[in-house]
């Protein structure tokens, strides 16, 4: 177990904390008293490939298309607009 004091800890933070997650407790003293420890964090064992978790909520009644009044060809405008714009 390594001993750190503040001000050590204030100024190496980023070095200090890769030691910890290398996997070493250190021991963080004022004035030679120790005040507190950092340890690693407890790591969960990761699962390989998807999660297949089940829907929060159902879906009560099927979604609907909804219906637009104007009588146009969505995809042949947007085909004119692609070809407008390779110009």
């Amino acid at each position: 177990m390594n001993k750190i004091s503040i001000s050590n800890l204030k100024a190496h933070l980023s070095a200090t904390l890769k030691e910890v997650r290398m996997g070493k407790k250190i021991v963080v003293i004022d004035r030679n008293i120790p005040i507190a420890e950092i340890i690693p964090y407890p790591q969960k064992q990761k699962k390989e490939g998807i999660v297949i978790r089940p829907p929060l909520r159902t879906i009560k009644q099927p979604l609907q298309r909804i219906k637009t009044r104007l009588d146009i060809d969505i995809t042949s405008l947007l085909i004119e607009e692609r070809q407008r714009e390779r110009v």
